[in-house]
């Protein structure tokens, strides 16, 4: 089967990296592109194929999916970790506007507005959010893919989109669009797996003849050196870049016992999750430094300055932060 351009650079010059099952429901080819370094499924997935790959119900808020139930389950901790990053925000900026993509559940988006004065609103495409976010949280989320069209051009101070561009197709369109959508001097904020060793598993797989399942259904397998380029490239300022998570580089690496990414979701079958959403309300304080905006914070802060080593840049994560840039976002159609 012939392989589509780079979705990055446009180049030919592609070579398979190795064969993996994209939750145990598609069995892909991740290509190398030898021009710029991008490791993606190729062919390159069309948006029905990619809803594909989830089931129907999996954010479903009453009964709930896999999803919304794990997100009921910890939404004190997402509580907090918005509040703490409200509380930064509001030492940034007295008041703006901020865009989570991909925001499920928005427990965290919650915690961020009742501790600052900016004004937040999320986007997912998840059936039955957006419902949930307005009778239960007080929250607006619109229910549809990212598209920079629906937005005013130039309406945000901030965008953030945690764990969502290893999902997309096009990740030059995907970063076009959030740059139309903010103002001149805005930000752009990016979580996402550090893209070889999300794939190091698979790769030693592949090697010994077999095929392994990529339980988050990732697409794109970025590196920071990679990811770097395409900001540059989109018009963004990186200001900010950092790669975490050591222990967990080591388990992809299979250097050290323990699984380093998410396993397969499906539905939630836990006896009385019906009607948990309908009644949620915000978190109580817990005891113990863990259930603290404090803790939180300080979570939120070594997120930005990795634990030792830090002469090696060896980490699951990457965490980025780029200004918007001076001239006009121009949409690549790729």
């Amino acid at each position: 089967m012939p392989y589509d351009p780079c979705v990055f650079c446009g180049g030919m010059k592609l070579i398979l990296d190795c064969a993996i099952s994209l939750r145990g429901r598609m069995n892909v080819d991740v290509a190398r592109c030898r021009d710029c370094g991008l490791l993606f499924v190729n062919p390159v997935l069309v948006p029905e194929q990619i809803a594909a790959l989830y089931d129907a119900g999996y954010w479903d808020p009453d009964p709930p999916g896999r999803g919304a139930l794990d997100a009921y389950r910890r939404y004190p901790r997402h509580y907090r970790f918005g509040a703490a990053y409200g509380r930064r925000l509001s030492r940034t900026s007295a008041t703006g506007r901020m865009l989570e993509i991909g925001c499920g559940l928005p427990f965290f988006l919650k915690g961020v507005a009742e501790h600052c004065d900016w004004e937040v609103e999320g986007i997912d495409t998840a059936a039955g959010i957006s419902r949930f976010a307005r009778d239960k949280l007080g929250m607006k989320v619109t229910e549809a893919p990212f598209d920079a069209g629906a937005f005013p051009a130039r309406s945000f101070d901030l965008v953030r989109a945690k764990d969502v561009i290893e999902h997309v197709p096009r990740p030059m369109a995907f970063l076009a669009g959030i740059r139309q959508v903010l103002r001149p001097g805005g930000r752009v904020e990016l979580w996402l797996p550090n893209g070889p060793l999300d794939l190091a598993a698979a790769r030693g797989e592949y090697n010994r003849g077999g095929r392994a399942v990529m339980g988050a259904g990732h697409i794109l397998f970025i590196s920071p050196r990679v990811l770097r380029a395409m900001l540059e490239q989109s018009g963004f300022q990186v200001e900010r870049h950092t790669v975490s998570g050591f222990r967990y580089a080591l388990k992809a690496l299979g250097l050290l016992k323990g699984r380093a990414g998410p396993a397969v979701g499906g539905r939630a079958q836990a006896p009385g999750a019906a009607g948990l959403l309908s009644s949620w309300q915000a978190p109580a304080p817990e005891r113990g430094v863990k259930g603290t905006v404090g803790y939180a914070a300080y979570r939120e802060w070594r997120s930005y300055h990795p634990a030792p080593p830090w002469w090696l840049p060896l980490g699951f994560r990457q965490r980025v932060v780029a200004r918007n840039g001076p001239g006009s976002p121009e949409v690549r159609a790729d």
